[in-house]
């Protein structure tokens, strides 16, 4: 009899301490995403320029700009910034009239954003901005408790000495536990 319950007290540990290991091996395969594209419409930075369409690959923008006549762009690195001070890339771009595309490379890639403005926008009081926005599916929940490993192995830990003090008890005792 003491047998077939250390055999399940050992068993259910093991079940116990393989459980966290599954969801970890999935959310490997979502790392890829790296391309992010906005939508069809324009964003107006004045009256007289605007954003046709952007793209993010590898920690470069690639942005196609539309002006009605030559102006200066002051575009400005504004990402998902931590708290406490820092640096972030700002360059004018001179954008000559109609369609012209600039590349733009950031200093994080994780969560970038830029931001453009002209003399006009400032008079204006408005602006534009484009973001890759943060993935949320990369925050660890379990980061409180040391991460997945950390989590686990502290549950595995209890399992395992909770098995091991009721052998203990049971072994002690020479007919059973008499007295709970």
């Amino acid at each position: 009899m003491r047998r077939i319950i250390l055999v399940a007290v050992v068993a259910a540990a093991a079940l116990a301490m393989g459980m966290g290991g599954g969801p970890v091996a999935a959310q490997d395969a979502n790392e890829t995403a790296t391309n992010t594209t906005a939508s069809d419409y324009e964003e107006i930075i004045d009256s007289n320029t605007r954003i046709l369409e952007w793209s993010f690959d590898d920690g470069t923008f690639t942005i196609t700009l539309e002006a009605d006549e030559p102006t200066t762009v002051a575009v400005a690195e504004s990402g998902s910034f931590e708290e406490g001070s820092g640096q972030f890339t700002y360059r004018e771009l001179a954008v000559p009239e109609g369609e012209s595309t600039h590349t733009i490379s950031v200093m994080d890639p994780e969560g970038a954003a830029l931001t453009f403005g002209t003399s006009l926008s400032q008079e204006e009081e408005r602006g534009a901005f484009i973001s890759t926005g943060r993935d949320s599916s990369e925050s660890n929940p379990l980061e409180t408790f040391g991460g997945e490993s950390g989590l686990f192995t502290g549950v595995g830990m209890t399992v395992v000495l909770a098995a091991v003090g009721a052998w203990w008890v049971v072994r002690s005792e020479e007919s059973g536990v008499i007295d709970a």
